[in-house]
């Protein structure tokens, strides 16, 4: 038979046991919902990714056609979305380049130079 203190001990024991239980069955569920949007934006940035070039050369396609043109609308167009067109070479070139703003995808490091011996 157990003494009534150690029926308190190990009555609190169970209750803290049980509450522990519950606070890990809380932390799981957190961490599960936590892990599905997690994997959502790496499977978004990973078609990013490789939708990039491809987006690239559609600016590049329609700055090219802007200048051979001389549309002014598509460089407002392309002004509107944050992309500048510049004329390189000569005035009667039809090359153009459209560069935006920085972009906070994180590009491949820069390898460093090796130093001559």
């Amino acid at each position: 038979m157990l003494l009534r203190w150690q029926f308190a001990v190990l009555t609190l024991l169970g209750a803290v046991a049980l509450a522990l239980m519950l606070v890990n069955a809380g932390l799981f569920t957190l961490n599960r919902d936590v892990q599905t949007a997690l994997g959502q934006r790496q499977q978004y940035v990973q078609q990013t990714v490789a939708l990039e070039s491809l987006y690239r050369d559609i600016v590049k396609a329609l700055a090219e056609l802007a200048v051979k043109g001389n549309d002014p609308q598509l460089i407002a167009i392309l002004s509107a979305q944050g992309l500048s067109v510049t004329f390189d070479g000569p005035a009667g070139a039809a090359s153009a380049t459209a560069t935006a703003a920085p972009s906070t995808t994180a590009a491949a490091p820069a390898k460093k130079p090796e130093k001559a011996k």
